[in-house]
């Protein structure tokens, strides 16, 4: 099998590159701890599976000839799942587990359904990064700025408008921009 356009993810753990080893926990850590909580967990249980995994990757990363083939969310969150249940197990809370033991012989048809959605998902990612890209600086760095909390006077005097209430309208219209222009990318105006 080819290599996985991921692989970038296990040389990054042969060299410790931090950046790109944040940037895989982004994309992976939400899924695994809301996973984990739903299935009798908590997000620490959730944390200490993820670094498990990371750690079981390392050992692989620095195996001669190995080679990523799939989706490392994928690959992170199965060695995560397995982990867990066999956590579940040894605790003997298999009974308190929300999912069925025949959901892990999952028949074909809804592993490939599973991947799809994965596949969708991860298209709609780009999708939203390319329309954000498209939008102007200013617009770009308004939504980050209220995205990660900064309050609308605060967001005002770091991008030089003159009170909060440009801020709203002006979110509001990049708000209508980056819809417009997602929604152009995928057909639905």
């Amino acid at each position: 099998m080819a290599r996985h356009s991921d692989h970038k993810y296990l040389t990054a753990l042969r060299e410790n590159d931090s950046r790109l080893l944040e940037e895989l926990y982004r994309e992976c850590a939400p899924g695994i701890i809301r996973w984990v909580t739903a299935n009798n967990g908590t997000a620490a249980d959730a944390a200490d599976l993820f670094q498990e995994a990371l750690i079981s990757l390392h050992h692989s990363a620095h195996k001669p000839g190995y080679e990523l083939t799939c989706p490392i969310n994928a690959l992170i969150f199965t060695i995560c799942r397995n982990q867990w249940i066999n956590q579940l197990r040894r605790k003997k809370k298999e009974s308190e587990v929300r999912i069925v033991e025949a959901e892990r012989y999952i028949p074909e048809s809804a592993t490939e359904s599973a991947y799809e959605r994965w596949e969708e998902e991860q298209l709609e990612k780009e999708q939203l990064n390319t329309s954000l890209a498209q939008l102007s600086a200013t617009c770009r760095d308004l939504l980050r700025l209220l995205g990660r909390g900064v309050s609308s006077a605060e967001a005002a005097k770091k991008l030089g408008m003159t009170n909060a209430n440009t801020v709203y309208r002006r979110k509001n219209a990049c708000l209508q921009r980056w819809r417009d222009l997602f929604e152009g990318m995928n057909g639905l105006k």
